[in-house]
Formats: structure tokens, C-alpha cells, sequence
């Protein structure tokens, strides 16, 4: 008797365990309850472009750290997980390593579970290897490369790999199959003597260091995803300085492209803030769908200069060159990436969007080239960019994809684009801050002083361009509908009064995606007589302040490319958009610091944030998720056989 009444006091507490495991499941965050999770996953979702520790720098040494010292063609490894192999030394095993002094003519190799995170500092060390990546990833779930603080360390690769690397499409002097994130505050230099700088198969994220990057070819090469933030990279290479076969996010921190034929290339660019100078010898930044052309092929241009790219014989991947802005390019479908066979491959927008930071693009060499170029859209939410390329031939400051339905509209920040008119793009009506394309009678020798006035003699804009133009684009958020301008080039001024938010003024050789709207002429010298079109309907545009920005300078020299291994894809969501534009319109990631443009003399523009809330109550059963019904049944479970044993006893019992 006593036993049944020890099995009912146990079925007792098992109810009442399941019962409360229940509840706190189904209200876990009132309670303090979270799932535990992977934050290095590989797939980031919302917002959420950085995990915390894509972002420690400064991880503390633990009981479980291991200390390697490099020496020459070996060294000491005080811990567990690591050995020398062949002049190579080897991380077998997930944790932390701390590593310093110089290999000769070795490399790391990270060869472990594909579970295994890493993490590794750098504490001064300096690799050469000459047939080899000098950090070669070949597996693990992800590896984070710490710059210690206050440390200077270099890789340095050879011209030539070995077929045992070619064969593994060892593209860099850095390699990695593998998630890879470089963070710390110290130095990090990496030349290259064969193709990229850096090539990883998987996504790149950069929190952080002072990185310089020389190479052949490109710069940073990823198959995924490119994110940065709150570091300093500086390229010097043939081809681009970033490319990425998916998306690119520059939040903060500051990228100086001295000398690329193209800078930024990817499916989806979005730069929130940062300070960023490009020095390109054809595209500034290219959104390319996904596209894999050659030189000679429909789309593609002809590299300036008469120079070619080069042949990299033993180059295992397929080689292939960026869109140029020609009207021979293949249209397609808008908001699709296009492979080369044409087919679409996601039903994703390629596009660049820009709401915050400093973009300056300087290009004095370039045929054929443009400032920003995207084969989808243009979104300018904020940010202040400077564009000057020569104004010659058919380079274009801002170049989208009007003849698949691609648009440019601007809502925010300021904007001052010199260029050529051959196949200037006129702004989107669908703009809510005044924006203007403006073409000159004539080219417009460089070093000409351009101005806008407004009807109290204030200036908009001064600036000088490097570069000769016959093409101006430049909007601002103290433009405004109804005022009258005074543009001054030089010694010649034209009186114009802006009717529209989107405005074309003189004879342009592309029409772009919206149709003429105006400026009103007032003044003898004026350069728009050709434009008569009577006002139009427009929404008001926004009013604001410019920022006065910080000067910046560089030059770049520039050497043939050769694009390689293009993929598409994207990740961004389309989002309901503000002011007067249509929801669902475009993507909307989060927003960034503003920053002021060089040359510029007004105030200050803003961009907004956006908001997130949480419920308070409880949450419905169509919020729970396919983890939090897992846990819920196997409360049931327990319970059902809790149940099923009580009354078996209970018939035994009888």
C-alpha cells in the first residue's frame, strides 16, 4: 500500500513539474527565459549585421588559451590543439590561440571540426609564404583573427601557388572556406604577388584593425557577404578594391581605395556611414546583379588605356569583368540578379543604397566609366557624395538601370556628381528632395570653380572638380521647389527656377527613368534654352541642413583587372518606405551616421532611425515558434507517460 501511495505522490510532482515547464516556456521572456542560440551563425537575420563576437576585440586569455611562438620554420606551442607540420603550423582543434614572431616560408592552417569556432590573435607576426595562403582556413564553423593592440603584423604571399593550392581555388593571400571575422585594434598588412588580398569561400565581416591590402587583382574577394564597421582599410589593386558575389554593408569606419580599375562591386551595396575614397580606373561602386562579362561581350567596355587584363595562367576559376554602362547592356526583369546565362537566380533587387557617411569618387583616367553604377536602382537616403570623373566619352556620375525599369531617387542627403552628358541619367519623379541634372552647353574645363546660389546669394555648393565635366547631378536637403538658383561655372552664371522635385536641364544622350520635368530659365547666359517643359505635379520635397564635411585626399593609379568567380544572390528585405514613395518599394537596412562632403559650405542633414517594439503580454500560439512546439510536446510526452504509469500500477494494485 505504501508504494502506491509513493507512485501517486510521484505522478503528483511530475504533473506539476510539466505543468510550470509549460508556462515558463510559453511566457520565457517574462521570466528572464531565452533559447539559447548560435550568434555566429551563419546566417544573420533582422538587423542584426554583427554578433558580439564579431565585435570583442579584445577577448580575455582563458585556462584553456593556447601560446604559439613562430620561429623561422617552426617554433614552441605551450597548450593544446596546435602542431607543425611541414614547415606549417596547424590549428586542429576549436579555442583560443594567442600567436607571435615569423614564419619564413610557412603558413596557418586552420583544419578543424566544422563546428569548431576559433579564435586567434595576431601579436606580431609576420608570415611569407611563397606557394601558399599564408592563413589558410580550410575548415571550421568560423574563425575570428584578433590584431592585438599596438601590434604590427604582415602577410606576404608569392606569384605563383603550388597545384596542391590552385587545385583547392586557393584565391589569397588570406583564404577561408569558412566564415571569417577580423577584429582588434592593431595593424594588419597583406600583399599579395598572386590575385586577391583576401578571398573568402563563405562571408567576411571586419569590426575593427588597421588593414592595408596590395594584390594583383582583388583586394577583399567573397562569395557571401561583405560587413564592416569601425575599422580602417586601405587598397591598392588591380581589379576591385571589394567585391562581393552577394551583399556589401559599410556601417562606419573609413575605406581608402587609392588605385582599382572598379571599387565597391557586389549584388546589393548599402553604405550607412563611414568615410570612403575611391580612386577608381573605371566604376567607383558597381551593383552588377550577379553579372559575369568579359571584355568584348555585350555589357562589357573597353579597359582604358588600351590596357588589358591580365592573364593569370594556372587561375583555375573562370575570369570576368563588371558592367559597364553601354546601351548594349542586357536588360533584365527589375528586381531579379542575372547570372550570365541570363536566368534569374533570386528574386532580388540589385541595387546601392546610400543613407549615411562620406563618399567621394575621383576619376581622372576613366573611358566608359561611372561614378555610381547599378544595373537595378539608386537609393540616396542621406550621405554626402562627391563624384568627379572626366567629362568626356560616356562617363556617367550616377548610372542605373533605367532600361529594365531602375530608378534613382533621392529623399535625403547631399549630393554633387560631375561627369559627362553623353549618357547622363536623369533623378526619379519619385524623389522627395529636389534633385537636379544639369548639362552644360560645352565641356567645362577642370579646376573650374562650380557654384549654386541661392536668391540670397548663399551658396549651396562650391567646389572645384579635378576633372573636366559637361554634366552635373547635385541635390541638397535646402533645395526648393519654387526658388530660384543661380549656377555659376567659372565666369558664366544661369538663373534657374526649380518647378519639380526632379528636375533635366540641357541636351543629355540618356534619358534615364523619368520623364522631363524642370527648371525654368531666367537669364541671358543661361545653358538650358532646350528645356521648355511647362511645370509639373511634384511632392514637396524635404527640408534640411547640410553638414560641412572633412577634405580628403589621395590619388590612384590603376592596373587591368580580371573579375572572378561572380555569383548572385541577396539578402535584404524590402521594407514600407516614408515620405511620398510607394511601400514595399526597396530595402531598408538600418541606418548610419551622416557624415559632410568636401567642399561643401552648409549646415547639417539627419536621417532617421528606425524603431522596433516588443509586446507586453503574453504571447498567441501563432507567435510561438517550431523550437518553442517542440518543447511543449515533449512536456505532453512526459506527461502522457507519467499518466500511463499511474494507472498501471493502480490496475496492478486491484
Amino acid at each position: 500500500m505504501s508504494t502506491h501511495r509513493n507512485i501517486d505522490k510521484i505522478c503528483v510532482v511530475v504533473l506539476v513539474l510539466v505543468l510550470l515547464l509549460t508556462v515558463a516556456f510559453m511566457n520565457g521572456k517574462k521570466f528572464g527565459l531565452q533559447v539559447i542560440t548560435d550568434e555566429d551563425a551563419e546566417s544573420y537575420s533582422g538587423s542584426t549585421y554583427f554578433t558580439e563576437n564579431d565585435k570583442d576585440g579584445d577577448w580575455a586569455d582563458n585556462a584553456y588559451t593556447t601560446y604559439i611562438t613562430l620561429d623561422d620554420s617552426g617554433g614552441k606551442i605551450d597548450g593544446n590543439g596546435a602542431y607543425f607540420l611541414n614547415g606549417n603550423l596547424v590549428i586542429s582543434n576549436g579555442g583560443w590561440y594567442v600567436i607571435s614572431g615569423t614564419l619564413e616560408d610557412g603558413g596557418i592552417v586552420v583544419d578543424a571540426h566544422n563546428s569548431s569556432k576559433i579564435w586567434i590573435r595576431l601579436n606580431g607576426v609576420t608570415i611569407n609564404c611563397s606557394e601558399d595562403a599564408c592563413l589558410r582556413i580550410n575548415q571550421a564553423d568560423k574563425v575570428f583573427l584578433t590584431l592585438a593592440e599596438g601590434t604590427e603584423n604582415s602577410f606576404t604571399s608569392g606569384s605563383s601557388y603550388s597545384e596542391d593550392a590552385l587545385s583547392d581555388n586557393t584565391g589569397g593571400t588570406i583564404f577561408s572556406h569558412d566564415d571569417l571575422t577580423i577584429n582588434g585594434s592593431g595593424s594588419l598588412t597583406v600583399t599579395a604577388g598572386y590575385k586577391h588580398g583576401i578571398d573568402v569561400n563563405d562571408s567576411l565581416v571586419i569590426t575593427g584593425g588597421n588593414i592595408t591590402v596590395n594584390a594583383p587583382q582583388d583586394g577583399i574577394h567573397v562569395n557571401d557577404s561583405f560587413r564592416f564597421m569601425n575599422a580602417t582599410l586601405t587598397v591598392n589593386v588591380g581589379d576591385d578594391g571589394v567585391h562581393s558575389d552577394d551583399e556589401l554593408y559599410i556601417e562606419s569606419g573609413t575605406v581608402r581605395i587609392a588605385s582599382c580599375y572598379e571599387g565597391l562591386e557586389a549584388t546589393t551595396i548599402d553604405i550607412v556611414g563611414g568615410d570612403i575614397t575611391i580612386h577608381p580606373s573605371d566604376d567607383g561602386i558597381n551593383a552588377n546583379g550577379g553579372r559575369t562579362m568579359g571584355f568584348g561581350e555585350m555589357g562589357g567596355g573597353t579597359p582604358p588605356n588600351n590596357m588589358g587584363r591580365p592573364d593569370n595562367s594556372g587561375d583555375t576559376k573562370g575570369t570576368a569583368t563588371s558592367q559597364s554602362s553601354s546601351e548594349e547592356e542586357i536588360p533584365k526583369q527589375p528586381g531579379t540578379a542575372q547570372t550570365q546565362e541570363g536566368n534569374s537566380s533570386d528574386d532580388k533587387e540589385t541595387y546601392i543604397r546610400i543613407s549615411g557617411g562620406t563618399l567621394t569618387i575621383i576619376n581622372e583616367t576613366g573611358r566608359d566609366a561611372d561614378g555610381l553604377d547599378s544595373n537595378g536602382s539608386i537609393y540616396i537616403d542621406g550621405g554626402d557624395i562627391l563624384i568627379s570623373l572626366v567629362g568626356d566619352g560616356s562617363n556617367c556620375a550616377i548610372d542605373y538601370g533605367s532600361e529594365s525599369g531602375g530608378e534613382c531617387i533621392v529623399t535625403g542627403g547631399t549630393i554633387l556628381a560631375f561627369g559627362g552628358s553623353g549618357m547622363a541619367e536623369e533623378f526619379s519623379s519619385k524623389c522627395t528632395q529636389c534633385s537636379v541634372l544639369y548639362n552644360t552647353a560645352s565641356s567645362v574645363q577642370a579646376q573650374t570653380l562650380f557654384r549654386v546660389l541661392n536668391e540670397d546669394g548663399k551658396e549651396i555648393f562650391s567646389y572645384t572638380p579635378q576633372c573636366s565635366y559637361s554634366s552635373v547631378s547635385f541635390s541638397a536637403p535646402n533645395l526648393t521647389v519654387g526658388e530660384t538658383y543661380t549656377i555659376v561655372c567659372g565666369q558664366n552664371s544661369t538663373e534657374l527656377t526649380l518647378d519639380s522635385t526632379a528636375v533635366s536641364v540641357g541636351k543629355s544622350g540618356n534619358k534615364g527613368g523619368m520623364p522631363p520635368g524642370g527648371m525654368m530659365e531666367r537669364g541671358s547666359e543661361s545653358f538650358a534654352k532646350e528645356n521648355g517643359e511647362s511645370p509639373s505635379n511634384h511632392p514637396t520635397p524635404l527640408h534640411g541642413e547640410m553638414r560641412t564635411p572633412p577634405q580628403q585626399n589621395g590619388v590612384g593609379s590603376l592596373e587591368p583587372p580580371d573579375h572572378s568567380d561572380k555569383k548572385t544572390g541577396s539578402s535584404s528585405e524590402s521594407t514600407e518606405t516614408d515620405g511620398n514613395r510607394i511601400n514595399n518599394e526597396r530595402p531598408s537596412p538600418p541606418n548610419g551616421d551622416g557624415g559632410g562632403m568636401k567642399g561643401f559650405n552648409p549646415g547639417s542633414s539627419s536621417n532617421t532611425e528606425g524603431t522596433k517594439t516588443a509586446s507586453d503580454g503574453f504571447l498567441s500560439l501563432e507567435e510561438l515558434d517550431a523550437n518553442v512546439w517542440i518543447l511543449l510536446g515533449s512536456s505532453l510526452l512526459i506527461l502522457a507517460v507519467a499518466i500511463l504509469f499511474a494507472k498501471k500500477y493502480r490496475k496492478n494494485r486491484y
